[in-house]
């Protein structure tokens, strides 16, 4: 045989050089490693995003919550100077009334002769302005308040002005009532106590 037609063996593979398989299977880590590495400096930037944003909102937050405290504040102080002011008009009022009523209650004879007409007159526009008053305390919401005679004695409630011995009764009860007080529309919230006689 003629040993110049022989085809040479091809030399096997150096074990550390590179095929076509181990540089994809590189390119692929390389890859990874990369899209790893975009991920981790993405996270950090969105963490430093939501931190920021977490802050804005918190002090957003606080300033809102600061401010509402301070409007409900001045709100709340508002409300007790105009309360307060309010109720100081209700008892200016009320005293007024009581003491039309008093000197209603103490009206002289009338004077005989020529000036009796004109004093009529002036009485008349007395009890014409008494009404007006009273009107005025209904409209606001305040009525008289009377003791009940054998009621227990509430120094909250009644204003003692003197105090008696009276049979078939405790101590320390309401024996009679010498003027009568005047509360709001809420019964416990008395303006005037009624001026009351307490059982010894």
């Amino acid at each position: 045989m003629n040993d110049d037609f022989k085809t040479p063996l091809a030399a096997p593979p150096e074990p550390d050089a590179p095929t076509l398989g181990m540089s994809a299977l590189y390119r692929l880590f390389e890859a990874f490693i990369a899209l790893r590495e975009k991920n981790e400096r993405q996270h950090k930037l969105f963490e430093q995003t939501l931190n920021r944003t977490r802050d804005g909102l918190q002090g957003t937050l606080n300033t809102f919550a600061a401010d509402t405290m301070k409007a409900y504040q001045q709100l709340r102080q508002d409300v007790v100077g105009e309360k307060k002011f309010s109720l100081a008009v209700l008892n200016e009022l009320l005293d007024q009334a009581v003491e039309l009523e008093h000197i209603l209650a103490a009206r002289p004879e009338p004077p005989q002769g020529p000036g009796a007409e004109a004093w009529q007159g002036w009485l008349a526009a007395l009890e014409v302005q008494n009404r007006k008053v009273q009107d005025a305390l209904t409209r606001f919401g305040i009525h008289p308040y009377d003791a009940v005679a054998g009621s227990p004695y509430n120094p909250a409630l009644h204003e003692r002005v003197g105090s008696r011995r009276v049979e078939g009764m405790d101590a320390l009860r309401v024996a009679e009532q010498r003027e009568r007080g005047y509360a709001s529309q809420q019964p416990e919230f008395i303006l005037r106590r009624p001026k009351v006689v307490v059982t010894e």
